[in-house]
Protein backbone atom coordinates (compact mmCIF):
# COMPACT_ATOMS: atom_id res chain seq x y z
CA UNK A 1 0.00 0.00 0.00
CA UNK A 2 1.67 3.16 -1.08
CA UNK A 3 1.45 7.04 0.49
CA UNK A 4 -0.64 9.43 -1.25
CA UNK A 5 0.58 11.16 -3.35
CA UNK A 6 -0.45 14.62 -3.85
CA UNK A 7 -0.15 16.49 -7.02
CA UNK A 8 2.35 19.23 -7.17
CA UNK A 9 1.65 22.15 -9.37
CA UNK A 10 3.06 26.16 -9.89
CA UNK A 11 0.63 28.30 -9.71
CA UNK A 12 0.60 32.16 -10.17
CA UNK A 13 -1.28 34.16 -7.35
CA UNK A 14 -2.46 37.77 -6.83
CA UNK A 15 0.14 37.80 -3.57
CA UNK A 16 3.03 36.44 -4.98
CA UNK A 17 5.39 38.12 -7.77
CA UNK A 18 6.54 34.49 -8.81
CA UNK A 19 4.42 31.52 -9.49
CA UNK A 20 4.45 29.19 -5.81
CA UNK A 21 4.55 25.35 -5.78
CA UNK A 22 1.32 24.51 -4.54
CA UNK A 23 -0.39 20.87 -3.38
CA UNK A 24 -3.74 21.49 -5.65
CA UNK A 25 -6.28 23.46 -3.92
CA UNK A 26 -9.07 23.11 -0.85
CA UNK A 27 -11.72 25.28 -1.48
CA UNK A 28 -10.22 27.42 -4.40
CA UNK A 29 -7.42 28.12 -1.74
CA UNK A 30 -3.95 27.21 -2.98
CA UNK A 31 -2.74 24.33 -0.46
CA UNK A 32 0.76 25.05 0.66
CA UNK A 33 2.44 22.02 2.69
CA UNK A 34 4.59 22.58 5.65
CA UNK A 35 7.51 24.65 4.86
CA UNK A 36 6.41 25.85 1.85
CA UNK A 37 4.69 28.74 2.90
CA UNK A 38 6.18 32.50 2.85
CA UNK A 39 6.74 33.07 6.41
CA UNK A 40 7.09 36.53 5.93
CA UNK A 41 4.10 37.02 4.13
CA UNK A 42 1.74 34.60 5.34
CA UNK A 43 0.36 33.62 8.73
CA UNK A 44 -2.37 31.73 10.58
CA UNK A 45 -4.78 33.36 13.03
CA UNK A 46 -2.73 32.25 16.02
CA UNK A 47 0.43 33.32 14.14
CA UNK A 48 -1.07 36.84 13.69
CA UNK A 49 -1.98 36.94 17.68
CA UNK A 50 1.40 36.35 18.43
CA UNK A 51 2.77 39.13 16.25
CA UNK A 52 0.07 41.85 17.43
CA UNK A 53 -2.43 41.37 15.03
CA UNK A 54 -5.64 39.81 13.45
CA UNK A 55 -7.86 39.56 10.07
CA UNK A 56 -9.20 42.29 10.43
CA UNK A 57 -11.91 41.51 7.43
CA UNK A 58 -9.87 39.50 5.27
CA UNK A 59 -10.87 36.64 3.87
CA UNK A 60 -7.53 33.86 3.45
CA UNK A 61 -5.46 33.59 0.79
CA UNK A 62 -4.21 30.04 1.08
CA UNK A 63 -4.63 26.90 3.03
CA UNK A 64 -1.56 25.46 4.67
CA UNK A 65 -1.55 21.43 4.68
CA UNK A 66 0.03 19.45 7.17
CA UNK A 67 -0.17 15.66 8.53
CA UNK A 68 -0.09 14.31 12.30
CA UNK A 69 -0.36 11.00 14.08
CA UNK A 70 -3.68 9.75 14.94
CA UNK A 71 -5.14 6.46 16.43
CA UNK A 72 -5.98 5.42 13.40
CA UNK A 73 -3.53 6.43 11.26
CA UNK A 74 -2.43 10.07 9.80
CA UNK A 75 -4.78 12.75 9.32
CA UNK A 76 -4.30 15.57 7.03
CA UNK A 77 -5.38 19.42 8.96
CA UNK A 78 -5.72 22.67 7.34
CA UNK A 79 -4.75 26.20 8.50
CA UNK A 80 -5.97 29.09 6.88
CA UNK A 81 -3.14 31.88 5.63
CA UNK A 82 -3.62 35.33 5.75
CA UNK A 83 -1.89 38.34 4.44
CA UNK A 84 0.71 39.94 7.20
CA UNK A 85 0.52 43.17 5.48
CA UNK A 86 -3.21 43.23 5.62
CA UNK A 87 -3.53 42.57 9.15
CA UNK A 88 -4.74 45.34 11.28
CA UNK A 89 -3.54 45.85 15.23
CA UNK A 90 -5.82 43.83 17.75
CA UNK A 91 -8.36 45.42 19.57
CA UNK A 92 -7.65 46.01 23.59
CA UNK A 93 -10.12 46.63 25.52
CA UNK A 94 -11.75 49.35 27.01
CA UNK A 95 -10.94 50.24 30.48
CA UNK A 96 -14.88 49.46 31.02
CA UNK A 97 -14.01 46.16 29.89
CA UNK A 98 -11.05 45.05 32.06
CA UNK A 99 -13.05 45.97 34.65
CA UNK A 100 -15.99 43.70 33.95
CA UNK A 101 -13.59 41.15 33.37
CA UNK A 102 -11.78 41.28 37.22
CA UNK A 103 -15.30 41.57 38.78
CA UNK A 104 -16.08 38.22 36.75
CA UNK A 105 -13.02 36.48 37.18
CA UNK A 106 -13.14 38.00 41.10
CA UNK A 107 -17.06 36.07 41.14
CA UNK A 108 -15.46 32.45 40.36
CA UNK A 109 -12.23 32.95 43.64
CA UNK A 110 -15.32 33.85 45.55
CA UNK A 111 -17.15 31.18 47.91
CA UNK A 112 -20.92 30.97 47.85
CA UNK A 113 -20.92 29.76 51.41
CA UNK A 114 -18.65 31.86 53.56
CA UNK A 115 -17.32 34.65 50.83
CA UNK A 116 -14.32 33.96 51.01
CA UNK A 117 -11.86 35.31 48.05
CA UNK A 118 -9.50 32.55 47.10
CA UNK A 119 -6.59 32.23 45.27
CA UNK A 120 -7.83 29.60 42.86
CA UNK A 121 -10.66 29.17 40.60
CA UNK A 122 -13.56 27.85 42.65
CA UNK A 123 -15.71 24.56 41.22
CA UNK A 124 -18.46 25.56 38.68
CA UNK A 125 -20.36 22.65 40.04
CA UNK A 126 -19.98 23.42 43.74
CA UNK A 127 -18.83 26.84 43.65
CA UNK A 128 -17.41 26.49 47.84
CA UNK A 129 -13.96 26.76 48.69
CA UNK A 130 -11.84 23.51 49.90
CA UNK A 131 -13.00 23.45 53.85
CA UNK A 132 -16.70 24.78 52.81
CA UNK A 133 -16.86 21.36 50.16
CA UNK A 134 -15.44 19.48 53.44
CA UNK A 135 -17.14 20.59 55.93
CA UNK A 136 -21.05 20.54 54.00
CA UNK A 137 -19.73 16.93 52.73
CA UNK A 138 -20.95 18.36 49.20
CA UNK A 139 -19.43 15.88 46.85
CA UNK A 140 -20.49 13.21 48.83
CA UNK A 141 -24.03 14.28 48.79
CA UNK A 142 -23.61 15.10 44.85
CA UNK A 143 -22.45 11.26 44.40
CA UNK A 144 -25.86 9.92 46.68
CA UNK A 145 -27.92 12.27 44.83
CA UNK A 146 -26.60 10.52 41.29
CA UNK A 147 -26.58 6.74 43.20
CA UNK A 148 -23.30 6.42 42.82
CA UNK A 149 -21.07 4.57 46.21
CA UNK A 150 -18.78 7.33 47.89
Amino acid sequence: MGRRRWPVQCRFVSWSETGIITRGSVDGLPALSWGWAARERLATRRQLRALGLRPGGQEPVAVLMFQHARLRGRRVEYARLYLIDRAVPKREATAAQRGAIAKALAARRTCSRCGGVQDYYLSTVSRLCGPCEDRTDFWQQRAAGYGWAA
